[in-house]
């Protein structure tokens, strides 16, 4: 795998509705460990770390997995457990 050493960005397909604009989302990646979003054509970044971002998709799919689990057990919904 390369290391990563200088700024990196890609133009992703995704798009976001911006002041009745429809503009697609900016990705970088910073070598010190930062994810960068931004819209197209727009200056604001927003920015997150690389750990940030791994710890949220976990934490994504954990709960997805519950509700599923949940799903498939009718007895926690009389209980009101659901």
């Amino acid at each position: 795998m390369t290391p990563l050493r200088k700024p990196v960005r890609r133009r992703s397909e995704e798009l976001y509705r911006d002041r009745s604009q429809y503009r697609r989302i900016v990705v970088t990646l910073y070598p010190a460990g930062f994810i960068g979003l931004r819209l197209e054509k727009c200056r604001h970044e927003e920015t997150l770390s690389i750990r940030a971002a791994y710890e949220t998709a976990v934490q994504t799919r954990v709960m997805r997995k519950r509700a599923e689990r949940r799903k498939d057990k009718p007895y926690l919904a009389s209980r009101g457990r659901l």
